[in-house]
């Protein structure tokens, strides 16, 4: 995976002014801007709004959230496991999502983060550029490397406000020849988070 879901300090997608609220790129989306995590307690530039539920993350697995019609709509081929080795998101649970059958081949990451809700993506001092959005009905934000634009774009990511402190973060790879624009890679985010709620609906 690339930097803003290894690191998570500075990553996601979506066309948007960093810290600044938004229509969503999609129903069921956010895009935004942010950089790398420097306080988790600081204050959103924007207000979020409520969640309709909480879904609790502790104890899933990511791999768990995709239903195998949802994995073939999304081109998944193979599923891996693995657990956060970055400095603020150490010790929770990823998915990676792989399309590899087909070109392009790129990467979909999970992660169910139980340590840090989205609020810090959402303050304007981590190194990317969010935007506040929702994704089935649950305040998000969707940001990517702060001046990634086009096709220079590494990476878009999608976090999801799901419970108090908790957050559902779903990144999307541009493969190695950057096929996929910025709007593109924040879109398929947007997408996979969707699906991703919708199962963990029936999970909580």
């Amino acid at each position: 995976m690339t930097g803003l879901f290894v690191l998570v300090a500075a990553g996601g997608c979506t066309r948007s002014q960093a810290g600044q609220a938004g229509s969503p790129a999609t129903p069921d989306a956010t895009g935004s801007a942010s950089s790398p995590p420097s306080s988790g307690s600081a204050a959103p530039t924007v207000a979020v709004p409520a969640r309709p539920q909480e879904l609790k993350l502790d104890a899933l697995e990511p791999c768990s959230l995709f239903t195998k019609p949802q994995l073939t709509e999304l081109k998944v081929d193979r599923t891996r496991v693995r657990t956060s080795q970055s400095e603020h998101y150490m010790g929770n649970h990823e998915c990676v999502l792989m399309i590899e059958k087909q070109s392009p081949r790129y990467e979909y990451g999970v992660m169910a983060v139980t340590n840090e809700g989205i609020a810090p993506w959402l303050t304007g001092k981590r190194n990317v550029e969010a935007k506040l959005t929702s994704v089935q009905g649950f305040a998000a934000a969707t940001y990517w490397f702060r001046g990634a634009q086009g096709n220079n774009a590494a990476d878009c990511a999608v976090s999801v406000d799901v419970a108090e402190g908790q957050q559902l973060v779903v990144d999307t790879d541009n493969d190695g020849a950057h096929s996929f624009t910025l709007e593109e890679l924040c879109q398929r985010a947007e997408l996979a988070a969707g699906l991703a709620v919708q199962t963990l609906r029936t999970l909580r």
